[in-house]
């Protein structure tokens, strides 16, 4: 039997939302970036940040609390790990990841109107932002590094052959994917901004050697024939079944006879709210789509079925993802 959440966990978990806080506001006023790689005093980091002495102390005070930074003998200094991911000048800034979570956070604040009025995102049509397709690119390249060699070692247990990307962001899964199939190559689509994104991420890399870029569009580009591998990863819970049928039939046609389709996303068990990550995915999705949901594994073999592929295979990824797999007959 399963453990209840308990009254104690209930308020821990609430009150974790002031650190969450606490770092954001580090985020949001570049404190790791003013640090640097120098030992400064609490009034120094203030004049630099703008801020108020008093009020900065407090902050930085909290921050050495979470050991998100040192103190010795009155002056902060960044933590290792801070400098290199968090500090601008950094060549490990994850602006990306830094874009993503204060997006995440802002979001999540019309958590209840949206909940009680419903949704009203309407980004999917609207034009592209080139500068935030790019840092959203950067993101899902820093998130997709922890599991990429994961994801390549499973698709790889079969020759890839050519493989079709489709939106493809950073291009790093495929890019892994080649590093392990020394005989695959691939063609990477997705709008230009992140197309360029890719090529600033690989473009130096050897393995960029075997890799094409198409910049275009899922619905409106033709993604061509004589595929033996398709990837479509984290794209499946943007849309609604209906535009879901219609890019899986489309990836269909890409495909060889007994070619491989390859989703990668949350899958949800059938009373959708287990694993833990895909249950709370869905939410994400409620806020940040129009149409979007996380797909339980069965709703989305039953996807495949209609679009023409045969033999769904589960994969669950250690992240509380998955790999769902079908063959073209």
């Amino acid at each position: 039997m399963s453990r209840m959440l308990t009254y104690e966990q209930f308020v821990k978990t609430i009150d974790q939302l002031e650190e969450a806080q606490l770092l954001l506001a580090a985020l949001e006023l570049d404190i790791f970036t003013h640090i640097d790689g120098e030992r400064l005093t609490a009034k120094q980091i203030a004049k630099k940040a703008k801020m108020d002495a008093t009020a900065a102390e407090a902050l930085l005070n909290c921050l050495v609390t979470l050991k998100a930074l040192k103190l010795k003998e009155g002056r902060y200094a960044n933590t290792q790990e801070m400098r290199k991911h968090f500090c601008k000048t950094s060549p490990d800034y994850k602006k990306g990841t830094v874009m993503l979570r204060q997006e995440n956070y802002e979001e999540y604040g019309n958590l209840i109107r949206v909940i009680k009025k419903g949704r009203n995102f309407t980004g999917k049509h609207q034009p592209d932002n080139p500068k935030r397709r790019a840092l959203f690119t950067h993101a899902m390249h820093e998130r997709s590094l922890s599991r990429a060699g994961v994801v390549a070692e499973k698709v790889c247990r079969k020759p890839v052959g050519k493989l079709l990307d489709l939106g493809a962001g950073p291009g790093t899964y495929s890019a892994c994917i080649l590093k392990r199939d020394k005989e695959a190559s691939a063609v990477l689509l997705d709008r230009a901004s992140a197309l360029k994104t890719a090529k600033e991420i690989w473009g130096g890399k050897p393995v960029w050697k075997r890799i094409d870029t198409r910049p275009g569009d899922l619905f409106d580009t033709d993604f061509g024939t004589g595929f033996d591998t398709v990837l479509f990863s984290n794209i499946l819970h943007i849309y609604n079944p209906a535009e879901n049928l219609k890019l899986l039939r489309k990836m269909h046609r890409a495909l060889n006879p007994g070619g491989r389709l390859v989703l990668l996303d949350y899958f949800l068990k059938d009373d959708r709210t287990q694993p833990l990550q895909a249950s709370m995915f869905s939410l994400t999705m409620l806020l940040f789509t129009e149409t979007g949901k996380t797909y339980t594994w069965k709703e989305t073999e039953e996807l495949l079925k209609k679009a023409g592929f045969s033999k769904p295979q589960r994969i669950p990824l250690p992240d509380d993802s998955g790999l769902l797999t079908g063959c073209k007959k």
